[in-house]
């Protein structure tokens, strides 16, 4: 799972045009078969859940070779307290406002890679505001409220105020499922009336977010998305 799907991707486009040296079509066809298959190994150890809404029909798929011809539009998404790990793919970009379509069925939506809004889960996270956690992010810590309104099993929504704490933690070598990535580590501690959690953030040196650990609510817990 540590090879990264931008070889493959570049295996698919030798696949196609060709390098400088001459291939004959039984090698073209070969190393795209190749690009692909890997690519379905990775993915088919994942296991999903039968999400509460219906798939949505996600422009390019989940195929192995939808997923090897634009990487950057995939993302690993994991929620241990679901037993799941799966794909999900870009559904909506505007700016830093993007939104997950999970390969099950649900969505998550991020403002510059903070959580903010999850769908489709059952114990879902209505919204959460994001501005002063990049604004933290950005200025290497710092301290944060954020508002967060959240949807329990009985469709009732809970709000609440969290006082947060962001503090660096080093550097970590992360490993993102597909690929491994040397990356500044962000913890966030918020406290709030009956809710304390802990969000991890993983920055590259640009300072993107490339991978997260994000609380949705008490049963959905966290979840793990990562770039391919």
């Amino acid at each position: 799972m540590r090879r990264t799907l931008v070889i493959l991707a570049a295996a698919l486009a030798l696949a196609g045009c060709g390098g400088e040296t001459a291939q004959s079509p039984a090698e073209v066809q070969a190393r795209a078969a190749g690009a692909v298959g890997q690519v379905q190994r990775v993915f088919g150890g994942l296991g999903t859940r039968t999400s509460v809404s219906a798939p949505r029909a996600v422009p390019g798929g989940f195929t192995p070779q939808a997923i090897a011809a634009e990487p950057g539009a995939y993302r690993l998404v994991q929620i241990n307290a679901l037993g799941l790990a799966e794909p999900a793919r870009l559904l909506q970009e505007n700016g830093d406002e993007t939104t997950l379509a999970l390969q099950s069925g649900p969505t998550a939506a991020f403002d510059g890679g903070v959580l903010v809004a999850t769908r489709g889960f059952g114990d879902d996270l209505l919204t959460m505001e994001s501005g002063d956690v990049r604004a933290a992010l950005r200025a290497g810590g710092g301290q944060v409220t954020r508002r967060m309104e959240a949807l329990d099993g009985q469709d009732q929504v809970l709000t609440d105020s969290f006082a947060c704490t962001i503090t660096p933690a080093g550097r970590e070598t992360v490993d993102l499922g597909l690929r491994q990535a040397d990356l500044a580590r962000f913890d966030e501690n918020c406290r709030g009336t009956a809710i304390i959690f802990d969000n991890i953030y993983w920055l590259d040196d640009a300072g993107q977010i490339v991978s997260s650990r994000q609380y949705v609510s008490p049963t959905v817990a966290y979840l793990r998305s990562s770039r391919l």
